[in-house]
């Protein structure tokens, strides 16, 4: 079964996309803040992380730069959620760092789906 991490700040939100995301057939890790995550990555194999990048403790920012400095995260596929009002200035800025998506919040759940999918296909 293809494992994913969900980080988000907001326990509510990463609650729901956990769930979508069992119910998807995916088997789903949480985290809730960027330091968690990389714990996470150095702990287990992931096939994908759903990343938000306003965040305490460690940003989602600095969480990419960190992952792409470790052996077990660096090739995995990030898909970033952000509020941010220039999406399309920050995915870039993202891109540079090997995330592959920049979803807007709020975000529409088929959509989220649909990403998740094309990156991470259901076993």
């Amino acid at each position: 079964m293809r494992q994913i991490l969900v980080v988000e700040d907001d326990a509510s939100i990463r609650g729901l996309v956990s769930d979508l995301l069992r119910d998807d057939g995916y088997h789903v890790s949480e985290a809730s803040n960027g330091a968690e995550t990389l714990d996470a990555v150095r702990e287990q194999r992931l096939d994908l992380i759903v990343l938000d990048l306003m965040m305490p403790v460690m940003d989602g920012w600095t969480f990419v730069e960190e992952c792409r400095r470790e052996p077990g995260c660096n090739d995995v596929p990030i898909v970033v959620t952000s509020a941010s009002h220039d999406l399309p200035r920050t995915a870039e800025r993202l891109r540079s760092f090997g995330v592959r998506t920049c979803l807007a919040k709020p975000f529409d759940v088929a959509g989220l789906l649909a990403l998740v999918e094309h990156y991470v296909p259901a076993a």
